[in-house]
């Protein structure tokens, strides 16, 4: 049964186009004006009372590395609430899609690319598992009409408009700095470090190697991979610490192993206690600030997580519906922590704040 609205709008149409007939047989001038006045009363009386119009959707597919991984969720929250503002202060629901893979697996995240472009999303953001695995999947979605930008981990031969990071070659080098004040400038080390070919955690072990030149006395004995579990990294550091019972330093390219229960790596934490053995390690979360706090931890180097969400969202936002254009590539700078702002920050985490800057290391 037709509905009173469709009904009203039928008859409308219709008292319309007998009007339009009859006015264009008369050839009048009045009568053509005339016309021009009713269909515009047509049209209004087409829409119900108290009925507004639809606004329009932007949908923004925010693609992680993996689910579950607690700076991703912060990422996550700075995307949804960049949304929430855009909405409320323009003419369009900007709404967020958060997908990835449950583990980082760059097949299976390439598939949900591919996904994505089936069903017709406006934008794509996404850190990359692999640089090359992404290449044909946002190659494809920019071929779709969908443009696409990377966060954290990039495909730099892709068909990106932008990247969104720190400069991982440059943290790095500050890695090897840290460990090295934290050791002395010489001893063994060790590197441990995610999915092997991640283009962002690459660079990070490059720049610590590189650094490493200036200290000829700091030797890298060994290079863990833990493909970004908790287990295997645990696996990983312990096995290391086993071979070499002398090492003075670790540089946790991510902080897997770190997530692990208090006793899980009782070489690690013996060898810490004793004070022989110093760890830098990537990002900052509160249970990184706990072991600081607690003396297992020297130097953490820290990424604006918040941003890569809120950044990501409002750069999208603004290329597909401001014609804004960015460069290439956009550094977020990046923090370090040690006992000395260490408190700052856990304030920060305590509070949701990440706007002030911190106090010097």
């Amino acid at each position: 049964m037709q509905q009173p609205r469709a009904i009203f709008r039928d008859c409308a149409m219709r008292r319309l186009a007998y009007a339009m007939a009859t006015m264009l047989r008369g050839r009048c001038v009045w009568r053509s004006v005339w016309l021009v006045l009713l269909a515009i009363a047509v049209l209004a009386a087409c829409q119900a009372p108290g009925e507004t119009p639809t606004r329009k959707k932007l949908t923004i597919a925010w693609v992680t590395k993996s689910l579950g991984n607690p700076v991703f969720d912060l990422g996550r929250s700075g995307a949804l609430q960049k949304a929430k503002e855009l909405t409320a202060s323009g003419a369009v629901d900007v709404q967020v899609q958060v997908l990835g893979p449950v583990s980082a697996d760059a097949v299976e995240q390439a598939r949900i690319l591919d996904d994505l472009i089936s069903r017709g999303v406006d934008g794509i953001a996404v850190s990359c598992n692999d640089p090359t695995a992404c290449i044909a999947p946002i190659n494809r979605a920019v071929a779709a009409g969908i443009p696409v930008m990377t966060w954290d981990s990039d495909s730099p031969q892709s068909k990106r408009f932008a990247f969104l990071s720190i400069d991982n070659v440059a943290a790095g080098q500050a890695a090897a700095d840290l460990l090295a004040r934290a050791i002395g400038g010489r001893g063994k080390v060790a590197m441990l470090t995610g999915v092997p070919g991640a283009l962002n955690l690459d660079e990070r072990i490059r720049g610590f190697r590189t650094r490493l030149a200036a200290y000829p006395e700091m030797q890298i004995v060994a290079t863990i991979a833990s493909n970004e579990d908790i287990n295997l990294g645990v696996q990983g550091v312990e096995e290391t610490m086993q071979a070499y019972p002398d090492l003075r330093g670790w540089f946790f390219a991510g902080m897997w192993p770190l997530f692990a229960d208090r006793g899980a790596m009782p070489l690690w934490e013996q060898f810490t206690r004793q004070g022989t053995l110093k760890t830098v390690a990537f990002d900052t979360l509160p249970v990184e600030l706990d072991l600081m706090r607690d003396g297992y931890l020297d130097a953490l180097i820290g990424q604006r997580y918040w941003n890569w969400g809120y950044t990501s969202i409002e750069m999208m936002h603004d290329y597909i519906l401001n014609g804004k254009r960015y460069p290439p590539f956009i550094d977020t700078g990046f923090d370090i922590v040690t006992s000395h702002n260490v408190e700052a920050m856990k304030r920060a985490w305590e509070t949701n704040d990440f706007s002030q800057p911190l106090p010097q290391p």
